[in-house]
């Protein structure tokens, strides 16, 4: 018998009067709608006609309508047609007014003047609890419109971010650049640990070994002569020793600069507003991040390989690359190299041609231990390969270095710049 009471007052206790008040009170929350009321715009009533139906209002100028032209003033009495009257002293509504024509004048529409009047025409409805039975000059009209004051974070983002141009024309040396957007980068090879490319973390990629390098544009094709021409007489600086009379090869203006010292390319960079690249923004730049994220069901991520050999694919094309297999035995012009041959990012010429410096020490890659007398801050990685090398130098993989016996003397290859992206 006692176990049936209980179950009678859990009963009642759940149907009780206080539970529907609860659930009132949470259908009244301020937060169960996300809309909110916002005025477009308040006409006090300071005259009424006769006929009680003319009334004359003064509308002041807001911030919403400071700037509209006698157009946009019109539009305000055409898009909505039945207002609610407030009386001034209580701002509690007392009716509503139904609108038939609005009349504006446009010698007291002026744009410098803080308020303007129009006379309204139409029909007033008193509210039932109002006592107010007509529109006196004690009232005004008020237009509003329901606006979000909550917004979910990725819709009020959705749309506002302005992605950044894939290619710009630098305001300097006027080269065209490609970006190279951000994101997780996979280097080297992990394969062969005998070579200076072996990354030994290159086939169990984790987020602490993988880099991760800004956003930054690079230079589409390799500086020419013709542009290292036009920054030297900028500079007054001396032509390459190897330009014969100070000039360069005829009929080679659009070729790749060659057998410049990292100091020489140094101070270009410098006119330029620019930077020479790091070698891992250099193999990003040919071949692509290399990696993709997945996500598993416990939450851990993982990435699948997808790096590239050449920055048109894995398979070596003589035709997408000026190498020794290409048998041209020279440079050629960098707008004669195939498009098809570009990276992942549009940027040509990255394998074969002409040898690039890059600003990083020629150093192993973190955890590899392979021992070299080369190693350390003595000489600059190089990368590319070039016309005289073989297909295996000219990956996008392959690295080599300069500065032998330094930075000021060894002229030992060619260049193309960078720029960082700013937001």
């Amino acid at each position: 018998m006692s176990r049936l009471l209980v179950i009678i007052i859990f009963l009642l206790f759940f149907a009780s009067p206080h539970s529907q008040e609860v659930d009132e009170n949470e259908e009244s929350s301020p937060f169960s709608t996300t809309k909110k009321k916002v005025q477009i715009w308040k006409g006090d009533v300071v005259g009424v006609y006769k006929n009680r139906v003319w009334i004359k209002i003064r509308v002041y100028r807001n911030q919403k309508i400071a700037k509209y032209n006698l157009e946009k003033l019109k539009s305000l009495f055409q898009e909505k047609k039945d207002y609610p009257v407030y009386q001034k002293e209580t701002d509690l509504p007392v009716g509503s007014f139904l609108m038939r024509e609005a009349i504006l004048e446009e010698k007291n529409l002026h744009p410098k003047d803080k308020h303007f009047e129009v006379v309204l025409i139409g029909d007033y409805l008193p509210a039932k609890e109002s006592r107010i039975s007509s529109i006196t000059t004690d009232t005004y009209i008020a237009s509003y419109t329901e606006e979000d004051f909550y917004v979910e974070p990725n819709n009020y983002f959705k749309g506002r971010y302005t992605s950044p141009r894939k290619s710009v024309i630098h305001p300097k040396d006027r080269k065209e650049m490609m970006l190279i957007s951000r994101g997780l980068f996979i280097y080297g090879q992990g394969n062969d640990a005998s070579e200076d490319n072996f990354n030994p973390y290159f086939n169990e990629p984790t987020l602490a070994t993988l880099k991760e390098i800004p956003s930054f544009y690079m230079d589409k094709y390799e500086v020419t002569n013709a542009e290292y021409q036009y920054f030297l007489q900028q500079t007054n600086s001396a032509a390459p020793v190897h330009w014969i009379g100070g000039k360069f090869p005829e009929g080679e203006q659009n070729h790749p600069v060659v057998n410049l010292t990292y100091r020489e390319v140094e101070k270009y960079a410098r006119w330029a507003g620019k930077r020479i690249p790091s070698e891992f923004e250099w193999e990003k730049a040919a071949r692509g991040g290399g990696v993709i994220p997945y996500t598993n069901r416990d939450e851990s991520i993982v990435y699948q390989i997808t790096t590239l050999r050449y920055p048109f694919g894995d398979d070596f094309d003589s035709l997408l690359c000026n190498s020794r297999e290409s048998k041209k035995g020279k440079t050629i012009s960098v707008y004669e190299l195939s498009h098809e041959g570009a990276s992942p990012y549009g940027i040509i010429g990255m394998c074969g041609n002409a040898p690039e410096w890059t600003s990083s020490w020629y150093e192993p890659y973190p955890g590899h231990h392979l021992k070299s007398f080369s190693f350390g801050k003595i000489y600059k990685v190089v990368r590319g390969g070039s016309f005289s090398e073989n297909a295996k130098n000219t990956t996008g993989l392959a690295r080599s270095y300069g500065g032998v016996p330094n930075l000021a003397e060894d002229r030992r290859a060619g260049f193309r710049l960078v720029t960082d992206y700013r937001d």
